[in-house]
């Protein structure tokens, strides 16, 4: 036998394990990838709604984004550096939603500290 056109079965398992290995790398790098875009399209919009309550009320106390929680990928908890009143916090929250949506994620819960 001339052995030409053959695989060794050495090279075909070694093909089989990286392509698992890349399989499962690729799975957990999607759902990080997801929640980072949550995160982000949640801080943008809380950033939005900060600006624009600076805009509106120019002797408003400054108000900062310290920390955004995602709590599986549906629930959203933005701290921010100060209590708001509730006509703020509806504008942020607002602005949150619109943020998430405006990037698919309608089905994500938005809670503010």
């Amino acid at each position: 036998m001339d052995k030409k056109g053959q695989l060794s079965i050495e090279v075909i398992l070694f093909v089989a394990i990286i392509l698992i290995i890349v399989l499962v790398v690729a799975a957990y790098v999607g759902d990080q990838t997801q929640k980072n875009n949550i995160v982000s399209a949640a801080r943008l919009g809380a950033e939005n709604g900060t600006t624009d309550l600076a805009i509106k009320n120019p002797g408003m106390l400054p108000v900062k984004v310290n920390g955004i929680d995602l709590n599986g990928s549906s629930q959203v908890t933005i701290h921010l550096s100060r209590e708001l009143n509730p006509t703020e916090k509806t504008i942020i929250e607002n602005s949150v939603y619109k943020s998430l949506n405006s990037q698919g994620f309608g089905d994500v819960t938005v809670a503010i500290s």
